[in-house]
């Protein structure tokens, strides 16, 4: 068994809820990240799918996702924490601690600097209020903050005990970034670290992220050591699975799961 925490986002596998959390569970995970969509189907009563989390015995590493929020307009803004407010609602009938916060995408103003933080810190208090935490993650395909470097200057600015970092392979590795600006961040600053590969290729990084993702040890990069440098800060969240892959959604969610946990084994075996 490891002595690391480990998570699997529910993404990453297809069927209903229910049935992917007991894929989720029997392949081993201790926890998973999950999205608004996973509890609140269209159509369908959400008691049966917050029940049948909660019954599993699984932790809630994430929620996802609060997007398009710092660097956007002042009633954007406001409207945004009013969403952030009932996704905390949400974490809260599953026990989660943690909602995830994506980089604007297209922001009204990416000069505004000073308002990002402000902006963000905000958003931390609501948190704080709440009992909660928020992770940032910069997104590659941002406008704006699309290098985590640049991510952890904004969060580091922001200073506030319950905002750090989400650190995504994804988002490192496709744009090329560097590894070596992770030890630049204090291990409790990074609240969740997520995990993936992918092949050499020369699709579009959008198409990449949505259909090729890969389990660690299926591509050509370099996850050992992406996890060695995340280690090396003192972290000890959770590394989190987050594999969206075309392919892997024709196959029964249980075959995934523990194909993807057979994956996590042997990138953390002991060397």
């Amino acid at each position: 068994m490891t002595d690391h925490l480990w998570s699997i986002n529910s993404g990453t596998l297809v069927g209903t809820f229910p049935d992917r959390v007991a894929a989720m569970k029997e392949a081993g995970f201790p926890a998973a990240t999950l999205w608004h969509s996973d509890l609140f189907p269209l159509f369908d009563d959400p008691d049966g799918s917050i029940m049948s989390f909660r019954n599993s015995g699984l932790k809630l590493s994430a929620y996802q996702l609060l997007r398009d929020y710092e660097g956007m307009p002042a009633d954007v803004q406001r409207r945004k924490l009013d969403i952030a407010r009932q996704q905390i609602g949400q974490i809260k009938l599953v026990g989660g601690d943690m909602l995830v916060l994506g980089s604007t995408m297209s922001p009204a103003d990416r000069n505004d600097w000073k308002g990002a933080v402000a902006s963000i810190r905000a958003l931390g208090d609501l948190a704080k209020s709440e009992g909660v935490r928020i992770g940032y993650e910069p997104m590659c395909f941002s406008e704006w903050i699309n290098d985590y470097r640049l991510g952890w200057k904004l969060i580091k600015e922001v200073d506030h005990s319950h905002v750090g970092m989400v650190l995504d392979t994804a988002h490192i590795f496709l744009p090329g970034h560097p590894l070596d600006g992770i030890s630049d961040i204090p291990g409790d600053k990074i609240f969740l670290a997520e995990i993936n590969d992918f092949a050499q290729s020369r699709l579009p990084i959008r198409e990449q992220l949505r259909n090729y993702r890969l389990f660690p040890g299926e591509g050509v990069q370099p996850v050992r050591e992406y996890v060695d440098r995340i280690l090396a800060t003192g972290y000890r969240g959770h590394f989190a699975i987050e594999v969206f892959n075309a392919t892997y959604r024709t196959f029964d969610a249980k075959v995934v799961a523990k194909r993807a946990y057979a994956s996590m084994e042997k990138l953390f075996a002991k060397k």
